[in-house]
């Protein structure tokens, strides 16, 4: 009985030595995505490439943490900027007080003008809260090594289908540990604050923080 088990023990160790890479990724994308699909029965996997993962800003965790706080931190920015526009055509509209103006215009070309400020300050301070984090995550990506290898890269393309029961094609990027045993990062290329994030981090590798001053 037991040289039974211990053949079996042996057996289930060569399977898992023999499977590719693909194969122990596409295990461990499968286990992860039924617990968070939202139509698991529908999921078909379509392609899967493997490749080593080097340290970068796209595949370290706490850096993809802090681009998500920078991608949020520029979408108040960005909310503060339509804020002033539309404030100051208000203000356009209303006019500066003046003798020919009604206590009416008056109130209301100041009601605008309070709201132009407080977006403008909104601006200012978020602009400022912005290229500290942006500062900070070039600072730490230039003392890493970026040549270390951390686990593997992998695009994983499958099919499923939507909340409203339409077939669609999913393109996912994880970042797996060196032995495929746990998901390190997952980018879901099609979804929008993923996008943000990416877009966030791009920002800080152009140098676009670099030329902005006060």
């Amino acid at each position: 009985m037991k040289k039974i088990i211990l053949m079996m023990i042996s057996c289930a160790l060569l399977f898992a030595g023999c499977q590719s890479k693909e194969e122990k990724a596409e295990k461990l994308i499968r286990e992860e995505l039924s617990k968070t699909l939202l139509d698991f029965e529908s999921y078909q996997p379509i392609e899967t490439k493997v490749k080593e993962a080097k340290l970068n800003l796209y595949n370290d965790t706490t850096f993809w943490r802090q681009g998500i706080v920078l991608a949020l931190s520029m979408k108040k920015t960005g909310d503060a900027i339509d804020q002033k526009k539309e404030a100051e055509e208000h203000m356009n509209i209303w006019g500066p007080p003046s003798y020919y103006s009604s206590s009416y215009s008056d109130s209301k070309y100041y009601q605008y003008k309070k709201e132009y400020d407080d977006a403008n300050a909104s601006f200012l301070s978020g602009i400022i809260i912005c290229k500290a984090i942006a500062e900070n995550i070039k600072d730490s990506i230039e003392k890493c090594d970026t040549s270390l290898v951390i686990g593997w890269e992998v695009t994983h393309r499958f099919r499923c289908k939507t909340r409203g029961g339409n077939s669609t094609i999913a393109d996912y990027r994880y970042v797996i540990d060196k032995d495929f045993k746990n998901i390190l990062l997952r980018e879901d290329t099609d979804d929008r604050d993923d996008k943000d994030t990416r877009d966030a981090l791009e920002t800080v590798l152009s140098g676009y923080w670099d030329e902005i001053s006060f």
